[in-house]
C-alpha cells in the first residue's frame, strides 16, 4: 500500500512539476488599434441666374439664359450667372472658355461678347473678355480661383452687336495676357459690328464653360 500511494504520490509531482514549468516560459501580449475612415469627396459646382427669372437649369450644371432675338445693333444685357459649390471639396477653377455651336457661322462672325468676373470678395470686377465672338472661341483661358464649400461666385455675359452699354465699355480684352493683366471692368458703351442681312434667320447659342478641379 505504501508503495503504491507514492507511486500515485510522484506521479502527480511530476505532472505538477511540468505545469508550472509551462506557465514560467509564456509571455502575455496585447494590441492596440487605430482606425481612420477615408471617404472620397464630391466635386460638384451648380449654375443659377439672378433670383425672378425663368432661366432653364437652375440648381443644375447646364443653365440656359434668356432666348434673345437679334436685331442689327443689340445687346442681351449683362447676365449674371452664379457658380454653387454644393459638392465636399473646394472647387478650384482652373480654365474658362467661350465658345458657340456654331463656330464658322456668318452670324459667329459679326457677334461680339463682354464677359467680367469678380475678384475675391467680390470686387473689383475684371473684364475677362471684350470683343468679336469669334476670336473668343480659339483659346481656353486658364484662370485661377477657388470656390469653397457652400461658397459662390460670378461672372456676367453679354452678347451684342454694334455700340451698346455693357459692363465691359470701352475695353478691349480679346488675348490671355490682356485677361491676365487685370483690366479693371468700367460700365460704358462697347463697339463691335453691326449685323448686316447675310446673317438674317440664322440661330446659335453662346457658352461660357468653366472648368475646375479638387
Amino acid at each position: 500500500m505504501k508503495l503504491r500511494t507514492m507511486a500515485v504520490l510522484g506521479g502527480l509531482g511530476v505532472a505538477a512539476i511540468a505545469l508550472i514549468g509551462a506557465g514560467a516560459a509564456a509571455q502575455f501580449t496585447t494590441s492596440t488599434t487605430s482606425t481612420q475612415n477615408v471617404t472620397a469627396g464630391t466635386l460638384s459646382v451648380v449654375l443659377y441666374g439672378p433670383s425672378g427669372n425663368n432661366w432653364g437649369g437652375n440648381g443644375t450644371t447646364s443653365l440656359t439664359l434668356p432666348a434673345v432675338v437679334a436685331g442689327s445693333s443689340f445687346t442681351t444685357g449683362d447676365q449674371t450667372v452664379t457658380m454653387y459649390n454644393n459638392g465636399t471639396l473646394p472647387a478650384g477653377e482652373i480654365t474658362e472658355a467661350i465658345g458657340t455651336n456654331y463656330p464658322g457661322s456668318a452670324l459667329a462672325g459679326e457677334l461680339s461678347v463682354c464677359e467680367t468676373s469678380f475678384g475675391p470678395g467680390g470686387t473689383p470686377q475684371y473684364v475677362i473678355y471684350n470683343g468679336p465672338l469669334s476670336g473668343a472661341t480659339s483659346y481656353v483661358q486658364p484662370i485661377s480661383g477657388t470656390i469653397a464649400v457652400g461658397g459662390t461666385d460670378t461672372y456676367t455675359i453679354n452678347v451684342y452687336a454694334g455700340s451698346e452699354p455693357t459692363d465691359c465699355g470701352s475695353a478691349s480684352v480679346t488675348t490671355i495676357s490682356q485677361a491676365a493683366a487685370g483690366v479693371i471692368a468700367t460700365p460704358g458703351t462697347s463697339t463691335g459690328t453691326v449685323l448686316d442681312n447675310t446673317v438674317e434667320g440664322e440661330s446659335l447659342n453662346v457658352t461660357v464653360t468653366v472648368g475646375y478641379s479638387g
